[in-house]
């Protein structure tokens, strides 16, 4: 077996790292080819199941965010790749997504709460705190679980 090596919290944070690798790429790529899909449709659930009125999104306007946001994906993306490809030695890749995602939950919640113009903040902030959480988690019990 590949992963024998590995203590079970480390082989759950491996399987952890590589959920997160897709997911921050398949995200990236697709905010990167068609930003407003993800938006328009977690705008218009909102509107379907909650009755949650949100404004009509515009095209990006702002290239540089935009540009920054790919940007921030790919690198979350490539920082879950290396931690779950070589666990022993990139484990400390883990910190940055652990801060990244602490620092867009509670912006993406500040936006929720003071800026409540559409559904997605509200999604965003949940996954993004339980994107936080569980590898926060995951990171603590697989580091405690091996001596380095």
């Amino acid at each position: 077996m590949r992963d024998a090596h590995f203590t079970r919290q480390e082989r759950d944070a491996i399987l952890w790292m590589r959920v997160l690798f897709v997911a921050f790429f398949a995200v990236g790529a697709t905010f990167a080819f068609h930003p407003n899909y993800f938006l328009n449709y977690l705008d218009s659930f909102g509107a379907v199941f909650f009755n949650f009125a949100s404004e009509p999104l515009n095209p990006p306007q702002f290239e540089i965010w935009w540009v920054l946001s790919i940007a921030l994906m790919m690198t979350l993306s490539y920082l879950a790749f290396m931690a779950q490809h070589d666990w022993v030695r990139y484990h400390p890749l883990v910190i940055a997504i652990i801060i990244a995602k602490a620092i867009s939950a509670l912006g993406f919640a500040a936006l929720a709460l003071f800026h409540p113009v559409h559904f997605f903040y509200i999604v965003a902030a949940g996954v993004d705190i339980v994107i936080w959480l569980v590898t926060w988690v995951s990171y603590a019990q697989a580091v405690k679980s091996r001596t380095y």
